[in-house]
């Protein structure tokens, strides 16, 4: 791991730049106790001399060996940081944790078989019926849901809206159906462990057609609103 001395100096920041091309760097104490954060936003207009504790951000975000992969890839995304110092409980500094790890190690369990499991099986294991009267739904997204940038993909958004239509029309004792077409009108990046809510109303409903609006909240904030129209099978 790369980190430099509270009690070095701003050239020390550009020779490891220089040499690893990597922009964040840990601050630590002689201890090794991580004091700080330096990047290159820190080191604009400083002369070299100038001492590291000087210029560095003091008291930064860490995390311990026992965080787990998808609580560093939220905190990354919510505290729009590439990098966390990786501390014991005496804030000794063991390693970092770049946002490029966290992508890799979720792709990679992503990938592994969970005895045969689709990516739509995992998300309709996820949704939860919270209520039969109004049609609201909740669901909380998972690793194996995010793309390349650690938010939820467009494929596992798009499952999340129709089958909770069909869910819907399930709930309206419409049976089966399949999806005719849908119109997504809005969408917000939504993040890994989000806990999103999830409503449905019926728009339009006959013997062959369903139509819905859906919409989709993470706390009170819209982040999905689709229009979906519904084949109904024949019972």
């Amino acid at each position: 791991t790369s980190y430099v001395y509270a009690t070095d100096q701003v050239k020390q920041y550009r020779v490891l730049n220089n040499s690893t091309t990597h922009g964040v760097f840990p601050v630590v104490d002689a201890s090794k106790k991580l004091v700080g954060i330096i990047t290159a936003r820190d080191v604009i207009g400083k002369s070299n001399n100038e001492p590291i504790e000087k210029v560095m951000t003091k008291n930064p975000i860490s995390v311990t060996m026992k965080t787990s992969v998808s609580s560093a890839s939220h905190r990354m995304i919510w505290e729009g940081v590439d990098l966390l110092p990786v501390v014991r409980d005496t804030n000794y500094l063991e390693g970092v944790i770049s946002r490029q790890d966290v992508l890799k190690a979720l792709q990679a369990a992503a990938r592994q078989p969970q005895n045969g499991e689709t990516i739509d099986d995992i998300v309709k294991q996820q949704i939860k019926i919270i209520s039969t009267e109004d049609f609201i739904f909740e669901f909380v997204v998972t690793p194996q849901m995010t793309d390349h940038y650690g938010a939820m993909s467009n494929g596992a958004f798009t499952i999340l809206v129709t089958e909770t239509g069909a869910q819907t029309l399930k709930i309206r004792k419409r049976g089966e159906s399949v999806v005719e077409n849908m119109t997504i009108f809005y969408t917000k990046p939504i993040q890994l462990e989000s806990i999103l809510r999830i409503q449905a109303k019926v728009l339009e409903l006959s013997r062959k057609v369903a139509k819905m609006d859906i919409e989709i909240f993470n706390d009170k904030l819209l982040v999905g609103k689709a229009m979906v129209t519904y084949q109904l099978l024949e019972r």
